[in-house]
């Protein structure tokens, strides 16, 4: 018997040789040898297989070799649901291929099971992957941002940060150095440890941060990587530096009247540290006399402290000030930070101070004799203590008889001595004393300053006794008895006190009468003899107290005949009148007397002559006295020396008849009855402006045709007013400057100019006289700027020559000093300027309000003019003007797409109102103008979008279908809001993006499939068509079979979805299959899809088996008698319905 034993499955084939109907036992027979499995011979089942993992997907990565000692075909395959996803295996090459990349980093090795099968049995094999490592990451910094804050006094080397950066490759490629890009010239950085040190001194008030960039290299020779971090370093504020003033220099005016709190100055100080800077404290460090000011701690305003006056001698230069701002700690205690300036402060005057003299009352006496001109021994000081046209102010006296003295001078600025003289001659019998009142007047109301002048006359034996009468006549009989009081003779003195008391003696002893010495009384003491002596002219004696005479004459008459000639009773008469005097009845009394008896001493007068004027005067007789009378009024100025002479006869009624004459001396007393006279009614004169002060203007000189003293040129005293810049001296008349003069403040100024006589009250001369004084320009004034800065507004494109403005400027000086001229510095092409006008305009260079051209730009808006005059030298302005041309808008761009045309991708499935794409159109004009709408252009096939008129923001209005439309043309017009509009159209693609949202369809999705058992292996059972709606690789289908395949018979394309066979079938071991296929796209990780088909498969019986008995024999036993037909021994299954049997 063939031994039929068999490694693996053996083929075996069985026969019934023969049959015996009882006895017959079936046998067995092997015809053939076992079948031998196939097995790998790849060296890397017993080690591994390296793969980089840069190796491309669809890279054949290895190819499987198996050895089949049978020689049959091999299939190749792979096992495992990951190991397919990343490899396939070519059936029939063994070709291995990678289906998806790989990522040392994220997975290192695979252990993957191969099979390869003849076509009997199935061998599998694992097989170690190990992922290659390839320099294809970057480093990665932990931790980030960087940040790290350190203070400005960091020593150099100390370390501040470090930065910590790693690679995930291997090797050199996972070997991380670390630098700064670009290096910095503060910090450095180690390499290998990524630790950042200080090299340089810091400051943070130079650079507060710096900004710097790591970069991370790894060492990869070939393709090395870098990542770069960006590390803030923060300095913050360390307190190092000193405070420092601003807005310096602090100098500056006060007016003395300023109220305490005052804020004269604010002193501002600043910490030069940045970071955290500290408060300043402010205190006064010298110069604050009587600490009239007071400096805010904190704020640092400096105020006045208390009242102000200029005019303390403390107060009166000004200060100095020297004042100290400190740092202050946390706490508000100063710290050592300090630092000082120093700085005036001006104290400016006002009209704040009254003239004051310098004693409220002066007091003098002087000898009534004093000479007119004679100067008072007082010592009288007036002062106005303000300074400038401030302290100007008049100084006058006002009292009953003021004019009796002058005073001088009477206009004062600043500080004078006051000189008072007498003016007229004086006489303490008829004014013993004056008393006045001193007035220092300003033109400022109640600022007057008052003063008692009280002056005492010393009396003087000034005044000689003066007898009651000129000649004392008496007639005596000759018969009167002695002791008979012949008359009592009487003199008064005018003088006072002793000088005033008078006694009388006689000139010489006469023998026959006595005088009293005190009452004047004299007395007859001897007997009268008419024939002896008719008449006795006794000479008496006044004599006051002081000495001083006067003889008086007593003429005691003896009476008997007529034979003396009549006797004036003075040797000479005085008349006095006044000048223009109407009629005076009696001007001058006179008496002639005759010793002897009436009718021969009857007296009659006439003028006999006169020096001039004698028709002026008549004589008559009123009461025994010849009076002397004027008819005419006489003018004093017209009277020789102011004296007239006449001779009056005095003739009595004897025959012949006697006469005698008398001299009689008529004195006119000056009236003032002319004013004072200037030469010209006005005088017209010119000086340049620049005089000094204190220069003499003019000499005016006034006239007085009155000769006397008191009313004529000598009492002349001069007044000027119209302005405080000129005075006049009050005796000379000198008009001269009283401060500096300003053509352009004042180019003219009128003055009248009063000379005032003697004369008192009413009747006081004036004459006036107007003094026209016209100042005559220097260049003394630069230009100055009206209106400036200019802002005007301008068309852009205004056309050539076209106005734009005018500019002025003002020189206040006359011709060629005042005549301007302009110019544009620096040159602006865009403008011109009329040199003497002023006026700018355009060159004919377009004027673009657009023009992207920087500097052009500024030209166009900002014109800058100076300005000179045509003096000697030429005087510029100090500042140029400005003219500031706010170009306006024309409607002249077209909106200017800044992102159109342009391909907008976006995916599928975006929900409607999501953001598209936003369009951004620019029009370079502005306002309306420049204002931008959007809008889409109609006609448009479809509203699938719509875009935001303002902001050009384009959304979509459904929810986008790439399956139905995968691309939208969009034509997008941008307007402008001008009239007319202008407007741009462009064209936005909007690219609908595939996503992944449509599964792999079959069609269809169940197949029935019958195919004979004997079909050859990679026999195409079925096409499978599958299609997917997405694209790309979301359309990628790549087949499985992932049910129904359990022993392998079946294998699907990868890609072409033909399920084919891999062994032959076998009806026998399964005759049917139900194959569930799956085609899996290629989309995102995570978000693929998946569409599954159901094959049945049944497999068609072919006669490929010989009948084999399942026992090698048979036994039976049956009964003699059984019937024919019986069953006797059941040699198959029931089943087996395909087998006949023959004995």
């Amino acid at each position: 018997m063939p031994d039929i034993s068999c490694l693996g499955t053996m083929k075996c084939y069985f026969a019934a040789s023969s049959l015996l109907f009882s006895v017959v036992i079936s046998r067995l027979v092997c015809l053939g040898l076992s079948n031998r499995l196939p097995y790998f011979i790849n060296y890397f089942f017993d080690t591994y297989l390296l793969i980089n993992e840069d190796t491309p997907v669809g890279s054949s990565v290895t190819q499987l070799i198996a050895r089949d000692l049978d020689n049959d075909p091999l299939v190749y395959g792979v096992v495992g649901e990951e190991a397919s996803r990343f490899f396939a295996v070519e059936s029939v090459t063994g070709v291995v291929w990678l289906r998806q990349p790989l990522d040392r980093e994220t997975k290192s090795e695979f252990t993957v099971e191969f099979s390869v099968s003849d076509s009997q049995g199935v061998i599998k094999g694992t097989v170690n992957i190990q992922v290659g490592d390839v320099n294809d990451n970057a480093p990665t910094f932990h931790n980030q941002p960087y940040s790290v804050r350190i203070p400005e006094n960091t020593p150099v080397g100390t370390p501040i940060f470090i930065v910590n950066a790693t690679d995930p490759d291997q090797g050199a490629g996972g070997s991380v150095l670390y630098s700064f890009q670009p290096p910095s010239n503060f910090f450095a950085i180690d390499s290998a440890r990524g630790i950042v040190t200080v090299i340089r001194g810091l400051d943070y008030e130079v650079t507060q941060a710096y900004q710097l960039q790591v970069n991370a290299t790894d060492q990869d020779k070939n393709k090395p990587l870098s990542t770069l971090a960006n590390l803030a370093i923060i300095i913050t504020d360390v307190q190092d530096m000193d405070p420092v003033f601003i807005n310096l220099p602090y100098s500056t005016n006060i007016y003395e009247n300023s109220p305490p709190g005052t804020t004269v100055r604010m002193i501002t100080a600043i910490d030069q540290d940045k970071g955290r800077p500290r408060g300043i404290g402010y205190t006064i460090v010298s110069g604050n006399t009587n600490s009239i000011f007071a400096l805010d701690y904190i704020s640092g305003a400096l105020t006045l402290n208390g009242p102000l006056d200029r005019e303390n001698p403390l107060y009166s230069n000004g200060f100095i000030l020297t004042v100290k701002g400190t740092e202050l700690n946390d706490d508000r205690t100063p710290s050592n930070a300090t630092v000082t300036t120093t700085f005036n402060i001006l104290v400016i005057d006002i009209n704040d101070n009254a003239p004051e003299f310098n004693s409220s009352e002066y007091s003098v006496s002087i000898p009534e004799l004093a000479q007119v001109g004679f100067a008072l021994p007082l010592y009288i000081q007036v002062q106005d203590k303000d300074e400038g046209p401030n302290s100007v102010f008049e100084v006058y006296l006002v009292g009953n008889n003021s004019n009796h003295f002058i005073i001088s001078p009477t206009s004062i600025q600043g500080k004078a001595d006051i000189r008072v003289r007498v003016a007229v001659p004086l006489d303490y019998e008829t004014i013993p004393r004056y008393e006045f009142s001193l007035f220092a007047n300003e033109s400022v109301p109640d600022h007057v300053g008052f003063a008692r002048v009280k002056i005492n006359l010393i009396n003087e034996n000034d005044n000689r006794p003066i007898f009651s009468q000129v000649l004392y006549n008496v007639s005596l009989f000759e018969n009167v008895t002695v002791g008979t009081t012949v008359l009592t003779i009487h003199a008064t003195d005018n003088d006072v006190g002793t000088y005033g008391k008078v006694s009388y003696f006689f000139s010489d002893d006469p023998d026959r009468f006595s005088l009293d010495k005190d009452t004047g009384v004299i007395t007859l003491i001897g007997r009268l003899d008419y024939e002896t002596t008719q008449r006795y002219t006794l000479t008496v004696i006044a004599r006051d107290g002081g000495g001083e005479e006067t003889t008086g004459r007593v003429r005691i008459n003896v009476l008997d005949i007529n034979d003396n000639v009549p006797t004036f009773q003075k040797d000479s008469y005085l008349g006095a009148i006044r000048e223009n005097e109407p009629s005076v009845n009696q001007l001058v009394r006179l008496r002639a007397t005759d010793e002897d008896s009436p009718p021969n001493n009857q007296i009659t007068y006439s003028i006999v002559s006169a020096s001039e004027f004698r028709s002026y005067f008549d004589i008559s007789i009123y009461e025994g006295y010849g009076v002397i009378s004027v008819t005419h009024p006489l003018d004093y100025e017209q009277v020789s020396n102011g004296v007239i002479y006449l001779t009056v006869m005095a003739k009595d009624a004897g025959n012949p008849p006697l006469n005698s004459t008398v001299p009689v001396t008529i004195e006119v007393f000056d009236e003032n009855d002319n004013p004072p006279t200037f030469s010209k009614p006005s005088y017209t004169i010119t000086v340049m402006e620049d005089i000094m002060a204190g220069a003499t203007v003019l000499f005016l000189n006034a006239t007085d045709l009155d000769r006397s003293r008191e009313y004529g040129q000598e009492s002349i005293i001069y007044s000027l007013e119209g302005s405080s810049h000129f005075r006049i001296n009050a005796r000379s008349g000198e008009i001269t400057t009283t401060s500096l003069l300003d053509r352009e403040a004042k180019s003219e100024y009128i003055l009248i100019v009063r000379a005032v006589d003697g004369g008192v009250g009413h009747n006081q001369k004036t004459g006036i006289a107007t003094v026209n004084i016209t100042l005559l320009d220097i260049n003394d004034n630069y230009p100055v700027w009206r209106d400036a800065p200019y802002y005007i507004n301008l068309v852009e494109m205004t056309p050539p020559d076209s106005d734009v403005t005018t500019v002025v400027a003002f020189d206040p000086d006359l011709a060629e000093n005042g005549t301007l001229l302009y110019s544009i510095r620096p040159p602006n092409k865009f403008y011109s300027i009329n040199s003497t006008t002023g006026k700018i305009r355009t060159t004919g260079v377009v004027l673009d309000r657009e023009n992207p051209n920087l500097q052009e730009a500024e030209l166009m808006r900002k014109i800058v003019v100076s300005v000179t005059d045509c003096g000697r030298p030429p005087l510029r302005a100090t500042s140029s003007a400005t003219v500031f041309v706010n170009l306006l808008d024309l409607n002249d761009n077209d909106p200017t797409f800044q992102n159109l045309p342009f391909i907008a991708e976006v995916l599928e499935g975006l929900p409607a109102g999501s953001s598209v794409f936003q369009v951004v159109a620019i029009d370079l004009d502005e306002g309306l103008n420049g204002q931008v709408t959007y809008r889409m252009q109609v006609g448009m096939p479809r509203m699938d979008f719509v875009i935001n008129s303002t902001i050009g923001l384009i959304t979509s209005a459904v929810e986008l279908d790439r399956e139905r439309i995968s691309e939208y043309y969009l034509r997008v017009v941008a307007s402008d809001a001008g009239v007319p509009s202008k407007s741009s159209t462009s064209t936005l693609t909007v690219r609908v993006l595939d996503v992944n949202d449509e599964n792999p369809t079959f069609f269809p999705a169940v197949y029935n499939v019958s195919l004979p058992e004997d079909v050859p292996r990679d026999f195409k059972v079925v096409r499978l068509n599958c299609t997917d709606a997405d694209v790309g690789l979301n359309a990628e289908l790549s087949y499985f079979i992932t049910g129904g395949n359990q022993d392998g018979k079946f294998s699907v394309g990868f890609r072409d979805g033909v399920v084919r066979t891999v062994v032959n079938l076998d009806r026998e071991t399964m005759a049917s299959y139900t194959l569930i296929l799956e085609a899996i796209d290629n989309g995102p990780a995570g978000n693929r899809r998946t569409g599954t088909a159901t094959v049945y498969v049944t497999v068609l019986d072919v006669n490929d088996n010989r009948p084999i008995f399942l026992q090698s024999s048979y036994e039976g036993s049956v009964p003699e008698d059984i019937p024919e037909s019986s069953s006797i021994v059941q040699l198959a299954r029931e089943t087996d319905t395909e087998i006949s049997f023959h004995l």
